[in-house]
């Protein structure tokens, strides 16, 4: 395997099979708790189809979506050209799209390289992740400016909100050297 692309240990894996943050329940996310996230972060950032559609459909833009396309392994039920025109509309800016490549249990530096040019955008970005975002939460926590929200599927729960805070980016960071990626500095 490249050294641009590390496949994440087993324990890694089965630690963040965990929540990283509070989990709000699939039948109790609601508009008003995801507008109240929005309005009380810095940046709100969503991972996955299912995770980004479900916070459009309450009319709330992520600065940064990251889409694969799949849920659960599926083709997902919304597509990603319709998620990108639904931002788009409700933004009212023409949205920026990244892509890049990740494999199944992997985090790749080119997803790493695209996470930290759309979290420094200033206008809604999608990036699409050609293979798999099922572990790109984990170099966001990581690498999001301090006071960012991070939202993603936690399979048959429901969505997980990480607050993005000095402890928790710590802890991320450690993975991610423990994963193989030494981002001093950042």
């Amino acid at each position: 395997m490249s050294h641009d692309v590390k496949l994440v240990q087993k324990e890694i894996i089965n630690l963040l099979r965990k929540p990283l943050g509070d989990v709000i329940r699939y039948d109790q996310v609601e508009k008003h708790k995801i507008i109240q996230l929005r309005q009380a972060t810095r940046k709100l950032i969503t991972v996955g189809d299912t995770t980004t559609a479900k916070v459009i459909s309450f009319k709330v833009i992520p600065d940064v979506s990251v889409v694969d396309g799949l849920e659960k392994r599926f083709v997902s039920s919304i597509s990603i050209p319709k998620l990108k025109s639904i931002i788009a509309s409700l933004s009212g800016v023409e949205l920026v799209e990244l892509s890049c490549k990740n494999k199944p249990g992997s985090i790749s530096l080119d997803v790493i390289s695209i996470l930290f040019r759309a979290l420094m955008c200033h206008i809604p970005v999608l990036v699409r992740v050609i293979g798999e975002e099922d572990l790109v939460a984990l170099p966001l926590i990581a690498y999001a400016p301090t006071g960012s929200t991070i939202l993603y599927g936690q399979p048959s729960e429901g969505i997980v909100v990480v607050r993005v805070r000095k402890r928790i980016q710590e802890r991320a960071k450690h993975l991610m050297r423990t994963i193989g990626f030494n981002l001093e500095g950042v």
